[in-house]
Parts: structure tokens; sequence; C-alpha cells
């Protein structure tokens, strides 16, 4: 019976510090453009006690925060940012704040450029984006368009993998990418001069935090007392 209650206890621990880390996490990222929470999924274990089954992102849209900067883009609705991968391929990202490179390329803050590139001319002296994605510059006083933003859907975004940096990839859990232009069919429109905040909730992470915090004390003193309680049985033995 000591023995299971503190098998028991042991387990209860590592899920509520995996849910502490977890909320920990997306507390870190309140302020990150276009972020998706995590939450800790937790099943009880057949010999007794839990186990964290998964880790699942949410992929509700964040609050559009108007910024008036151009190049920073939003997703309204369905739909992923493309971006190269610094080991090839392509990720994902929901995060718009984007930025032009000393080659004139627009890129995540983090270095990976848009896919398909998009290329700002040199003395371009404005930059516009339309709803359907369509990247205009103003060069020698006229509008020239640039390149052309795809968005990508999956299945389930829920299952894409974590590349940092706020980037994902495709994974077999996820399904692979389906493609189009902004506004085509089930994709999003694109927004400029606003950027997608995270979904994170405070007052909920903080709550979570609270409960799980006190569920990691409840079983640490079942654990002390289960130590106590093997250690006099040993002293009667001996």
């Amino acid at each position: 019976m000591v023995i299971s209650s503190l098998f028991s206890a042991l387990s209860g621990l590592r899920t509520s510090s995996s849910k502490i880390q977890t909320s920990a996490n997306n507390l870190a990222n309140l302020q990150t453009p276009g972020f998706k929470k995590s939450s800790a999924q937790i099943s009880d274990v057949s010999s007794g006690g839990s186990q964290v089954s998964a880790i699942s992102r949410n992929s509700s849209s964040g609050s559009l925060i108007p910024t008036s900067n151009p190049l920073d883009l939003a997703i309204e609705g369905n739909g992923f940012f493309q971006v190269d991968l610094p080991g090839g391929g392509t990720g994902f990202t929901r995060a718009g704040n984007f930025k032009i490179d000393n080659q004139g390329q627009l890129t995540t803050p983090g270095g990976n450029e848009l896919f398909p590139p998009v290329t700002i001319p040199a003395g371009a002296t404005g930059v516009s984006i339309d709803s359907g994605g369509q990247v205009s510059a103003i060069v020698g006083g006229s509008s020239v368009a640039v390149g052309q933003i795809e968005l990508a859907q999956f299945n389930n975004p829920g299952g894409l993998t974590a590349q940092g940096g706020n980037v994902f990839s495709a994974s077999s859990g996820s399904g692979s990418s389906v493609t189009g232009v902004p506004g085509s069919g089930s994709f999003g429109t694109v927004r400029n001069g606003v950027l997608e905040s995270s979904n994170v909730d405070i007052a909920e992470e903080i709550v979570g935090q609270i409960v799980a915090k006190t569920s990691y004390k409840a079983n640490l003193a079942v654990i002390r007392t289960s130590k106590d309680l093997i250690g006099s049985l040993l002293d009667i033995k001996s």
C-alpha cells in the first residue's frame, strides 16, 4: 500500500511539473506574435497514478493588433505563412512580423526567408500588400508587383512540429500541406499593418499554475510521508 502510494505520488509529481513547465512557456510567449498556447494532456495509468499522454497545441486565432507597419502581416482566417528552414525544407508560421534583409528579401526576425520569395527592389520608397497576398513596391513613383504570398493549410495544424522561433514543420500528425492564394477556397485573407497576438489567456494560465503547484506540493507531501513510513518499517524489521 505504501509503495503504491509512493509511485502514484511520483507520477503526480511528474505530471504537475509538466503542466507548470508548459504553462510557463505559454506565459513567456504572451507577447510573441501568432504564438499558439499548449497544454499538457493527462491520462490515468492502469497501475495507478497519472501520466502526460500528449502536449496539445491550441490553434485558435489571437486578436489583431494595429501596428501601422506595412511589413507586419496577419492572417484573418485559416492558413500559415511559408518560410525557408535553415537546413532545407519549408517551415510554417502565423507570425507575420516580417522585415527586409540586406538582399531585399522578406524574412522573419530569425532570418527565415518568406516562401515563395519576395524581393523588394533597391530604392523602393514604399511597400503595400493586399488582402490576396500580392506584394507591390513603389519604384520611381510607380507601383510595381514584386511577389505573391501563398498560404499553407493542414488537416491537423495542432500536429505541427515546433522548430523554434515560432516556426513549425509538417509531421505525420499534421498531414501534408495544401497551399493556395489568400482569400481563395478556405484560405484566410492577409491584413497588413496589423499583427496577430498570441492566444494565451494570462488569467487562465495563472489559475492553472496555482492548481498545478498545489498538486505538486500535495504529491511531495505524500512522498515524504511514504518515505518516513518505509524508514520506520525498516527500523522495526532491523
